[in-house]
């Protein structure tokens, strides 16, 4: 030991900034651990990529979400956009457009979503959360006008995306989400634009007379939304081969909820992206294990509702301390 260290008292400094996500992998790791030991078949490589497998759309999904809390908003719609979006690519696939075309024209029609939904929010100064609940009618309306009110079956096609395995073992999904993941958190800890979004769901006021074009940046988290949606449609489309008007009832919640476990506060200007994901994984967990130990669905909303309700509780109380 040198003589300028000797006597001092070495200290390790922990970034209070990611502590919320190291209790959360901490809660996944421990969890994961009484699981095993409860089903020892819980811990195989073939469920863990089922859990990530069947929680791709929702981790997705929250993805979009987390851009628009983030930013000090909320889009209920989510779900419903899933819907449409799934619906007419199913509609597609059944009149034979090739797989490339259904995944651009989605892709397309999400996005056109997304900024519809950010242009309305943005310039109608209403409140996100009452304008994002009436599309969230709006696009479940849609989603069983343009199927009839029936489902969509695909006869086996269009399951590439849903079900291929890259080497016979790592589903393709799963590496779609780690690769579309690992982009978002480097754009939302690195760029320009994070930042202001950031300085947006913080203080929109001061960010406005800090000269930040609020209008463009809000319309621009909705567009991802919209756009992660849409991906969310495909996912599911392919995973389960129909669509159904009712198949994106629940994404809304979840994707809000995932977020918030995740550590992205409510209020916006809080949080960090990669807790997105970990929420979704989270909320796989439980249903998973849920599953497993075989209780009945009733109880399982039961278990969401508590997960939901402590995961407000918790942002609440760390936006009041901030």
């Amino acid at each position: 030991m040198s003589e300028k260290t000797q006597g001092r008292r070495i200290r390790i400094k922990f970034n209070k900034n990611n502590l919320s996500l190291w209790i959360l992998v901490g809660i996944i790791l421990v969890a994961s651990a009484v699981l095993t030991i409860i089903e020892p078949n819980f811990i195989s490589l073939s469920n863990i990529f089922n859990i990530l497998q069947q929680n791709t759309a929702l981790c997705l999904v929250t993805l979009g979400a987390g851009v628009v809390l983030l930013s000090g908003n909320i889009d209920l719609s989510v779900g419903n956009m899933l819907a449409v979006c799934a619906v007419i690519a199913g509609q597609l696939v059944v009149e034979g457009y090739t797989d490339a075309s259904v995944i651009i024209i989605t892709l397309l029609i999400g996005l056109a979503f997304g900024i519809i939904n950010g242009l309305i929010v943005t310039y109608s100064k209403v409140d996100s959360f009452i304008i994002t609940l009436g599309l969230l009618s709006i696009y479940q309306a849609l989603a069983l006008i343009l199927c009839n009110g029936n489902n969509v079956y695909l006869k086996g096609e269009f399951s590439v995306l849903g079900n291929y395995k890259v080497g016979g073992e790592v589903p393709l999904l799963i590496i779609i989400l780690a690769v579309i993941a690992v982009i978002m958190v480097a754009v939302m800890k690195y760029t320009k634009y994070s930042r202001r979004i950031y300085a947006i769901g913080g203080n929109e006021e001061v960010a406005f007379l800090a000269g930040i074009k609020v209008n463009i940046y809000k319309i621009s988290v909705y567009t991802i939304s919209g756009l992660f949606a849409s991906i969310g449609g495909l996912v599911v489309l392919s995973r389960i081969g129909q669509a159904t008007p009712a198949m994106g009832g629940d994404y809304a919640l979840q994707s809000i909820t995932a977020a918030v476990i995740g550590g992205i506060a409510l209020s916006g200007g809080r949080g960090k992206i990669i807790g997105a994901v970990l929420g979704g994984i989270m909320l796989g967990l439980i249903t998973n294990a849920l599953n497993m130990l075989r209780v009945p669905s009733y109880y399982q909303y039961m278990v969401l509702g508590i997960v939901i309700i402590a995961a407000v509780i918790v942002s609440s109380l760390g936006d009041r301390k901030k």
